[in-house]
């Protein structure tokens, strides 16, 4: 699995800002809430200042209740608007999250079906989760915590100036060092965790693939090799995570370090103000929580250098998905097919996939299929069949020759409008994790429950549906678990008949079924096709007998022209 390509965060910051332009007031508001939380630190440490000076060491404790009540007060109202803020700030984040998850999914479906069955699924959930978790906590969070944190330091430094210039001036003499550390710890810690983010992509990847293809696995013996595969996958993750922590850990062990004798500094200075009168006990003791409070943002500071390098290495796998061209576009001008009658034609048509231009996936294809007519496709399995299906739904186009609806080249209309037009049914009845109901339905969504019953009897499917546990109720397991083959592509032909479009493209509709079970899919699949526009590919004798005329492809993808077919009754031509 490829590494995607690096980006400087000021490129991260520009691709993924428009998914926080929503919510850009509330990064400000977030940030006056967060840093109006820390003020009410600062004004509580310098009344303890005031405690200690004027309560505890003159003894004098008719002043405590006042100062007391003050201190209350300011630490009450600085956690509610700490609160307030957090919850602005956590809002923000949730919403970002929400955006950009959806827009990545949106562009996803944008790309054919081929484009994703090239990467592996699991990566691409682990893009959608983990690397845009950590996207948040770049270019939302992050820019509010690094935002209130600096103003907090400022905050801070200044009551440190208030009390004693010399110490605030001794204070800030290691800032260089803190920088120059969080410089080169922070471009190590990004070019780790790019690693493993592969990683983990990796190991989702081929858990995910493992556990669905655990059937083969049991069939062949092979359950330990599967485990090798996620162990090694494993492994790589867990050496890169290790080399990840060993950097990032290391980080704030040395920053703490760094505190400690930059705070004895301080403390030894003062020890000498205090000799000199230039500093009270009680200023030195709010001076120590002033740099222990300066400490506080730095560290957070520190800790995002390293939550920023995670979170770049995820925003550039995000944006490599992003960046993924659909092969299909809308030519500018394009326009939705409209009253579509269903005649149907390709003209020397060449289709080649990316990176095998020299190897066409069909060649020289011409036929013309009037509305209502039925086109059998047929010949060896690699032939190219299935890439006229993909032709016929604008999942690809030709690299020379046309393919028309009604005298419309399929690239001159949107891809929206052919899809509207034209269903397809897929080897594989494809079954969602829902009802039976809700399975059907997604061939016209809002369709009442008596039309989704009418295409269910009409699929042949009403009388095995109402027998299951909770009918047109019963929840079907990923792809369809519950039923056997032939009731799964009799559900995909309700759906077809629920969707009613005037072309219909099916794809081996009865491949990898008994004689029983194909049997039982061809009557549904001849009451389809009655009076709609089909592409019928097939290998099957008895379907190629329904089909008006029958195009023959070679196992070279050339198609060899239109013959009239051998039907049941009267021949006809397309």
């Amino acid at each position: 699995m490829a590494l995607a390509p690096a980006l400087p965060f000021r490129e991260i910051f520009r691709r993924f800002r428009p998914w926080v332009h929503p919510d850009r007031w509330w990064l400000p508001v977030c940030v006056v809430l967060l840093v109006a939380g820390s003020a009410g630190e600062v004004v509580s440490v310098w009344l303890f200042k005031d405690l200690v000076d004027d309560v505890l060491i003159p003894r004098r404790f008719s002043a405590f209740w006042p100062l007391a009540a003050a201190m209350i007060g300011t630490a009450a109202l600085g956690a509610l608007l700490a609160y307030l803020g957090q919850y602005a700030a956590t809002r923000v984040a949730e919403r970002f999250l929400l955006r950009l998850r959806t827009a990545v999914v949106e562009h996803l479906h944008t790309l054919p079906p081929d484009t994703l069955r090239r990467r592996w699924h699991g990566d691409v959930v682990a893009r959608l989760t983990t690397d845009i978790d950590q996207i948040e906590q770049l270019v939302a969070s992050g820019v509010i915590q690094a935002a209130t944190a600096l103003i907090s330091l400022v905050f801070f430094a200044g009551a440190a100036f208030l009390l004693s210039w010399p110490l605030a001036l001794a204070a800030f003499a290691a800032a260089p060092l803190f920088w120059f550390t969080a410089r080169r710890f922070g471009a190590r810690i990004q070019r780790l965790s790019r690693e493993a983010r592969r990683c983990e992509g990796g190991v989702t990847a081929v858990v995910e693939e493992s556990l669905a293809n655990s059937a083969l696995a049991h069939a062949y013996n092979q359950q330990g090799r599967e485990v090798e595969r996620v162990r090694r996958q494993g492994r790589a993750l867990m050496d890169a995570d290790l080399a990840t922590a060993r950097t990032a850990l290391a980080y704030p062990a040395l920053l703490n370090v760094l505190e400690v004798v930059g705070g004895l500094f301080v403390v030894g200075l003062g020890a000498f103000e205090l000799t000199r009168d230039a500093l009270t006990i009680g200023g030195l003791l709010a001076f120590a929580a002033f740099l222990t409070q300066l400490f506080g943002p730095a560290q957070e500071l520190s800790g995002l250098v390293a939550s920023f390098g995670a979170a770049g290495a995820g925003a550039e796998r995000v944006a490599e998905l992003l960046t993924t061209e659909p092969p299909v576009r809308d030519r500018p001008g394009a326009r939705p097919l409209t009253g579509v009658r269903g005649r149907l034609s390709c003209e020397g048509v060449r289709a080649s996939y990316p990176g095998r231009r020299d190897r066409p996936a069909l060649r020289h294809v011409t036929f013309d299929v009037a509305p209502g007519q039925v086109l059998g496709v047929t010949g060896p399995s690699g032939g190219g069949k299935s890439t006229l299906a993909k032709l016929l739904v604008r999942f690809m186009e030709p690299e020379r020759g046309t393919v028309r609806v009604d005298g419309t080249d399929l690239r001159d209309a949107t891809a929206v409008s052919v899809r509207d037009a034209v269903t397809l049914l897929p080897q594989e009845p494809q079954m969602f994790h829902a009802s039976v109901r809700d399975n059907i339905a997604y061939g016209r969504p809002g369709a009442t429950a008596e039309e989704v019953e009418r295409a269910a009897a009409d699929a042949d499917a009403d009388a095995f549906v109402r027998a299951l546990p909770q009918g047109y109720d019963t929840v079907l397991g990923e792809d369809g678990l519950q039923l056997s083959g032939g009731q799964a592509r009799r559900i995909a032909v309700a759906r077809a008949f629920l969707r009613g479009t005037p072309v219909l493209v099916l794809d081996e509709p009865t491949a990898g079924l008994d004689a029983q079970a194909a049997a039982r899919v061809v009557e549904p699949l001849h009451r389809l096709m009655a009076g709609r526009t089909t592409v019928l590919i097939t290998h099957d004798p008895a379907l190629l007998r329904h089909a008006d005329a029958v195009l023959e492809i070679s196992a070279d993808g050339v198609g060899h022209g239109v013959r009239p077919a051998d039907r049941l009754g009267s021949a006809g031509t397309a």
